[in-house]
């Protein structure tokens, strides 16, 4: 009997070992926040609360998505796992929205010749495609959002406030001599070293990091993630509606296809699903919905472009103004030039095509009925049937009832010489 009990011991000594290993969580996020980013977060955040001492997220982000940030903000504060924010590899920069986060974090560390602040939010302004500061509203309420993470966490209030108001930036020495971050490190394994002792505030307890001989567990992102993130960018999911619509009107003057329609509703139904993240001004898809319409209207009634040319600048507007503002007050600044070029590009690309359809329907309405005409007389063709003196003749690839003064039998080479209507006056050739 204590043999078996020694060998159960012997057997249970590697899970036990395995359940009490120290682990730290790192996970690299790249790129404009999103949905996509938000997603990450949680993600990582849940599986280091499960078994983990810490979690370091490595950050290098131009900005994102305001509502995206904000939901990122709030999962950092109530995470019940200290969560590290490591702005790196060097020459990495955590602006905007990222550095929101990196305020809202337990410890803030950079890399050396990284940057953060700069997060002023802005707006777009339809005119020129181009950002703009928001107005003083906005920017107070950002400060005191700021100011207020700032606090939570014991750092630099006044400094905080400066990122939005004057849209300071701040390398790592500066921020470091600021308050705002509390270490500098080369890498993850100097990172760890520095931060190893240090005593946090998780959720009301003060808790001591012992990351002694603790495990480096990589995380790990799937499709899914950057798939979201693409879908949630404003840019993307205004375009894909745009596309959308498209494919559905076409679908729908070209019956037959089917293609059309069913790229149009599956672009259509992305769209919205990132636009569900993002929110929709409700001027900007009405302007959209005019566009088409004045599109519609030239091709009914063609006015030689005036239609197209109001289609054209509605249409613009509409892509502008489509994403919700709000959501992209955080956004990086060279975001705003590339959504006005694609918008530009997609406007022209459109003009270009219903010019095309316009054109064809004019010469379509231009075009005199053909059925009743003596258009097919002269035409040849072949006896489907024995014409004595009615039966059936192919012409032109169709086939036609037919008439003859003599007969003519089955397989014979004839030629039309009438038109009544349906029935075709032929002979032999």
């Amino acid at each position: 009997m204590k043999k078996i009990a020694f060998l159960i011991f012997l057997l249970l000594i590697p899970s036990i070992s395995h359940a009490s290993e120290k682990k730290i969580y790192v996970a690299k996020i790249e790129g404009t926040i999103g949905r996509g980013t938000e997603n990450q977060f949680e993600k990582a955040i849940n599986i280091a609360e499960e078994n983990g001492e810490a979690l370091i997220i490595k950050l290098s982000t131009p900005g994102g998505m305001s509502n995206s940030m904000e939901e990122i903000v709030k999962k950092i504060e109530n995470a019940n796992v200290v969560v590290i924010i490591y702005v790196a590899p060097s020459g990495s920069y955590a602006f905007s929205a990222g550095t929101f986060i990196l305020m809202a974090s337990h410890i803030a560390v950079m890399a050396p010749s990284t940057t953060i602040g700069a997060c002023q939010p802005r707006i777009l302004n339809p005119m020129t495609g181009l950002p703009e500061k928001a107005d003083e509203k906005e920017i107070n309420a950002y400060a005191t959002m700021i100011k207020s993470i700032a606090s939570f966490r014991g750092r630099n209030e006044s400094v905080a406030e400066a990122f939005v108001k004057e849209n300071l930036a701040l390398n790592e020495e500066e921020a470091l001599k600021a308050g705002i971050i509390e270490f500098i490190a080369r890498d993850i394994n100097e990172l760890i070293e520095k931060i190893n002792g240090t005593v946090i505030n998780l959720l009301g307890k003060n808790i001591t990091l012992n990351l002694t001989d603790a495990k480096i567990v990589s995380i790990k992102w799937g499709i899914r993630d950057a798939l979201i993130n693409y879908l949630s960018d404003p840019q993307i999911s205004s375009l894909l509606l745009i596309i959308g619509l498209f494919g559905l009107i076409f679908g729908f003057l070209t019956p037959g296809y089917h293609l059309p329609e069913v790229l149009g509703a599956i672009f259509l139904i992305l769209s919205l699903y990132g636009l569900s993240y993002i929110g929709i001004n409700v001027a900007g898809l009405l302007l959209i919905v005019l566009a088409f319409l004045f599109f519609i209207v030239e091709a009914l009634t063609p006015t030689f472009g005036f239609w197209t040319t109001a289609a054209i600048i509605t249409f613009i507007f509409g892509i502008m103004l489509l994403p919700a503002e709000k959501a992209m007050h955080e956004m990086p600044t060279e975001w705003f030039t590339s959504f006005r070029i694609a918008s530009i590009v997609v406007a022209i690309f459109f003009t270009i095509f219903f010019s095309y359809a316009i054109a064809k329907a004019i010469k379509a309405k231009r075009r005199r009925p053909s059925i009743g005409e003596n258009e097919l007389v002269g035409k040849k063709g072949v006896a489907l049937s024995n014409i004595s003196p009615k039966g059936q003749v192919k012409v032109m690839g169709k086939i036609w009832q037919a008439e003859a003064d003599e007969n003519i039998k089955e397989g014979e080479e004839i030629v039309v010489v009438e038109q009544k209507r349906l029935v075709l006056k032929v002979r032999k050739v």
